[in-house]
């Protein structure tokens, strides 16, 4: 009898236990085959550990030719499979120190496959003179003809991506076809420069054949103050030329032939950037290198959206609002750097070396981001602890150790509350670096928050509301994506509530209380000088200091409109419906307003017109 294993990695040398891969057990009794621990090389000469666990009966393999011979691997169509006695599974490979002393795989010898087989048909032969025909021992049993199918991951890539992730998300990353960036960069601070290479696999998602594949150069914008040149470009290998528009801040790759809707390409391009040196009180300081803190934020050519319907979204960049607009994404990113900076970015840090001429070696991975924030520090002190299983790590001045640890407290409160109220953070490490920003309070970025260095040395909440605000932003911006340039009031509106949602939820309704009421304060006096408009308006739009009291305030006081027309419970159930529907996905006015009619089972075409279609004076909450 063949037998169906589940399989799970034993733990790697570092002691990490590493659950990745379970293959799928079908049929009827289970039943136990030990715990043995094997070692061997996969089709690509790693050593690797595995460890079976259990056995499950199941039918043999009818007609099927074996993928492998016992005790071996090779590289099948749905990956390494890996075929014992005890079984048919796939493997995949974890960590790279074998087991030392691991006992050799049972093997069937030629004599003792003959006496089997033969074995069995002999006592075929004997039921069906007994019986007639052969029927099943159990009556309506149903046998599988083909190996068990197995639930894995077999793609390195992917596999690689399993470490920036919480165990519960881990299976997120099978569920969609991601575009892949594979980045290489090396820092030269005292340039501020930087020079790389990035790999962009890419498929046409779209209707039409893609021509010509737009990417966003964003530090070619004034506010970056910076500069990122493509010194080449190629499609699948072969060189194509480019144009550029809107001040070098979008390139236009021309395919050397059309890429097919539902088809693949890979566009490979090598950079060189550089960034300003403290200038945050001209510019946007994310860019910027700057009190210990090189902050390299979209250092990267990054692949622009293509609209249904309307095309790649090739519109010129404003000042206001955020400036990245981007799909979903997994990064794979390596950093060659000064050994005395501390790199930090989005994701996780899986490998990391020194090198000669005291240089740094780092690859990290993302899992499913909007964009790739990356980070050098000096100088600065690093507090961390660990909240629902997410490591929180706050970068401090070393004077500011004393604020340093209330941003630390914040930071992991805030994720706890939102991780009961919106649904689980993703990721497993999360980020708050104190910097030079001056013309903003906080920044954003998947995995990490900016927060202005001035705010850990003043004696008032700015600093506690400043952290939730951005770690709310994980969820709306990081897990659920939208037009920044065009509805940012999806995004900042929502982060700006949930400023009232961190407030109740740790027990502080005064503070709830006095944050609404600057929100109703700040509306209040857009309106009373002529200046309001429907939340819809576009960033562009709203100039003479219209943005902030649109986008923010009266985007919070829209939530708490909507939440005092559908109720506490349909509120709550709301805000988690539209988590899980349109995570990691890009959202729409009237995909909100869906989710919140189903959740209370009721109309609410009014309150979305009069709220962000129109410019009608709607009562202020």
């Amino acid at each position: 009898m063949w037998h169906a294993i589940t399989i799970q990695p034993a733990k790697t040398n570092s002691g990490r236990q590493q659950t990745i891969l379970l293959s799928s057990a079908h049929g009827g009794e289970k039943r136990s085959a030990g715990t043995r621990t094997f070692t061997f090389k996969d089709s690509t000469g790693v050593d690797g550990w595995y460890r079976v666990s259990q056995c499950a009966v199941v039918h043999p393999c009818r007609g099927r030719k074996p993928a492998v011979r016992y005790g071996s691997l090779s590289r099948t169509g749905s990956g390494l499979q890996y075929l014992a006695r005890c079984g048919y599974g796939v493997l995949l490979r974890v960590g790279s120190a074998p087991a030392a002393h691991a006992p050799r795989l049972w093997r069937f010898t030629i004599p003792a496959r003959l006496w089997y087989d033969a074995f069995m048909i002999r006592l075929l032969l004997l039921i069906i003179i007994a019986f007639g025909s052969v029927t099943p021992f159990f009556p309506g049993a149903v046998f599988r003809d083909d190996p068990p199918a197995a639930t894995t991951i077999v793609d390195p890539f992917i596999t690689a991506q399993t470490a920036a992730m919480r165990a519960e998300h881990a299976a997120d990353l099978t569920d969609a076809d991601w575009d892949r960036y594979t980045l290489t960069v090396q820092l030269d601070p005292t340039g501020p420069r930087l020079s790389g290479a990035v790999s962009v696999r890419l498929t046409n998602r779209s209707e039409v054949d893609f021509d010509t594949i737009w990417f966003h150069l964003y530090p070619n914008h004034p506010d970056f103050g910076g500069r990122l040149d493509v010194t080449s470009a190629q499609i699948d290998g072969v060189p194509v030329p480019s144009r550029t528009l809107h001040g070098d801040t979008l390139i236009g790759l021309r395919a050397p032939q059309p890429l097919p809707p539902g088809q693949s390409a890979t566009v490979t391009m090598t950079f060189t950037a550089r960034t300003p040196r403290n200038a945050s009180q001209r510019i946007f300081g994310a860019y910027n290198l700057e009190a210990g803190v090189w902050s390299i934020a979209s250092f990267y050519p990054l692949l622009a959206r293509y609209i249904p319907g309307m095309g790649w979204d090739t519109r010129p960049i404003v000042s206001r609002g955020d400036f990245t607009v981007s799909a979903t994404a997994l990064y794979d990113v390596t950093v060659d750097a000064p050994a005395d900076w501390h790199l930090v970015s989005s994701g996780s840090r899986i490998e990391h070396r020194t090198t000669d001429h005291n240089r740094q070696v780092a690859r990290f991975v993302s899992g499913p981001m909007r964009e790739f924030y990356l980070a050098a520090l000096q100088g600065l002190m690093p507090i961390s602890t660990e909240i629902d299983g997410i490591r929180v790590i706050s970068y401090v001045q070393p004077n500011d150790q004393t604020a340093g640890k209330q941003s630390l407290t914040i930071a992991t409160t805030a994720l706890q509350v939102f991780n009961q109220r919106f649904g689980a953070y993703p990721y497993n490490e999360f980020e708050v670096i104190q910097a030079a920003l001056t013309q903003f309070y906080g920044m954003e970025y998947p995995g990490v928050v900016l927060i202005e260095q001035d705010l850990y040395r003043r004696n008032d909440r700015l600093l506690e509301t400043t952290i939730a605000h951005e770690i709310s932003h994980q969820w709306w911006y990081g897990l659920i994506g939208n037009d920044a340039q065009g509805e940012a009031w999806l995004d900042e509106g929502l982060a700006s509530y949930s400023q009232i949602l961190y407030y109740e939820m740790i027990d502080n309704p005064a503070q709830a209380t006095a944050e609404l009421e600057a929100f109703r304060a700040s509306y209040r006096r857009l309106r009373e000088r002529g200046g309001d408009a429907p939340l819809a308006t576009p960033p562009a739009a709203l100039n003479n200091g219209r943005y902030v009291p649109i986008a923010y305030a009266k985007g919070a006081l829209f939530f708490h409109a909507l939440r005092q027309r559908i109720g506490e419970a349909a509120f709550n159930d709301f805000l988690q419906q539209y988590v899980a529907t349109y995570r990691w996905r890009e959202i729409a006015g009237p995909d909100l307003i869906r989710i919140a009619g189903q959740a209370c089972g009721c109309d609410l075409d009014d309150l979305f017109t009069d709220w962000v279609l129109t410019a009608t004076a709607v009562p202020i909450p």
